[in-house]
């Protein structure tokens, strides 16, 4: 319900003149380091498709960072840029580096409560599904997922859950699946591509088909759909 609150008020913003500054703060996850379309450049892409350019969006990822990073940056690389809307994605590596799951929990409020207290609308994401093959032990991962959740919802801030979904890929498709990821633990042009579909209709976003050559959309949207589908 408080996800869904947070999603309203951005749709509204959108839909009127003032320009909104979006900020991505994350580790690799949010880091542009692949060729290709990244998550925010979907993201971008949809919310100028649907409403226009009334946005800017600012991404300070840094790949390798755990929630301690995030605050110890926040300064200089969110509350120096004013967002009006940020997306966190964190905590890969702080569970791979086993931080507490308590320590975990009060970073994740920490930086809600910055972010808050400047006058931005946080949005929490949960990360795509890792592979367990490629990985040996991903217990604290989920665990950690989990409180990113519960952190989302007991704050009243956004939530987009893609483990929720990539789940559902993973264990039905898993050919699909591993056509989304570039190794274990992160995804390629076409897994970013996913994830900007799903984060953009959040919003009330969507690509404008026609505006690209014929059928780059195509193998995203026929993925969503088929993710669409599991859910029901």
């Amino acid at each position: 319900m408080e996800s869904n609150r947070i999603f309203e008020a951005v749709q509204a913003r959108f839909r009127t003149p003032v320009k909104t500054r979006v900020l991505a703060f994350g580790s690799s996850n949010t880091q542009h380091f692949l060729p290709g379309m990244h998550w925010f450049d979907v993201f971008e892409l949809a919310v100028n498709d649907t409403y226009g350019k009334i946005h800017y969006c600012i991404n300070t990822g840094i790949g390798g960072n755990k929630t301690t990073d995030l605050l110890n940056r926040y300064d200089d690389d969110a509350a120096f840029y004013r967002p009006h809307l940020a997306f966190i994605t964190i905590g890969g590596n702080d569970s791979m580096q086993k931080m507490s799951e308590a320590e975990f929990e009060s970073n994740l409020r920490e930086l809600q409560r910055r972010f808050s207290n400047s006058g931005c609308m946080a949005v929490f994401q949960t990360y795509y599904s890792p592979d367990p093959a490629r990985n040996e032990d991903l217990a604290l991962f989920y665990r950690f997922m989990d409180i990113v959740r519960e952190v989302a919802n007991s704050t009243g801030s956004g939530l987009v859950d893609h483990l929720r979904r990539w789940e559902l890929l993973r264990k039905e498709y898993p050919e699909l699946y591993l056509k989304m990821m570039c190794d274990g633990f992160h995804v390629n042009c076409y897994g970013n591509m996913l994830m900007g579909l799903d984060i953009g209709r959040c919003f009330g976003a969507k690509v404008n088909q026609d505006a690209n050559p014929a059928g780059f959309w195509n193998e995203s949207l026929k993925i969503q759909s088929l993710i669409d589908e599991l859910e029901k």
